[in-house]
């Protein structure tokens, strides 16, 4: 028995936000790199990319995050929210030589932005991206009761 199409049209769309993504890091990297890095912290309309380029002789690229990997991974997050767990805090993409990647979520531990960003934006992205009361981490439960708002 085939999936559903929506579920199908969703695996679909995944793959193609991956794809879109490593090939904006691969067309900003400059030639003979050796690893992209790219860190994604995504809350309800804040985001930080921190981009790292390693060379074939180690060093380190400058370059800048391009806007194509950016604009795939917010509406990455926003296509793998699921009301059960709600909406991945930070994303890690890693990406080797000629295209292998690998990418990680994480749901429960804090993202360090630097600078911090205020509570009220953790409000709004629980809001939007609601979980249930025992899949908010502790730092997060404590950062939206600090500011006077409910995490659930």
């Amino acid at each position: 028995m085939s999936e559903p199409w929506a579920a199908q049209t969703q695996e679909q769309r995944y793959d193609e936000l991956l794809q879109q993504t490593g090939a904006a890091l691969i067309g900003a990297a400059p030639q003979s790199w050796r690893r992209i890095d790219l860190i994604a912290k995504i809350a309800e309309g804040v985001q930080d990319f921190g981009l790292t380029v390693i060379m074939s002789d180690f060093s380190h690229a400058e370059v800048d995050p391009p806007a194509g990997a950016a604009q795939a991974l917010v509406e990455l997050r926003r296509l793998m929210y699921r009301p059960e767990r709600g909406a991945w805090l930070s994303a890690r993409y890693v990406l080797n030589p000629p295209g292998e990647f690998r990418i990680f979520y994480n749901y429960e531990h804090d993202p360090l932005w630097e600078p911090p960003i205020p509570a009220a934006v953790f409000q709004r992205d629980l809001a939007t991206f609601p979980r249930p009361a025992e899949k908010v981490p502790g730092w997060l439960r404590r950062l939206v009761e600090q500011a006077g708002g409910s995490p659930s």
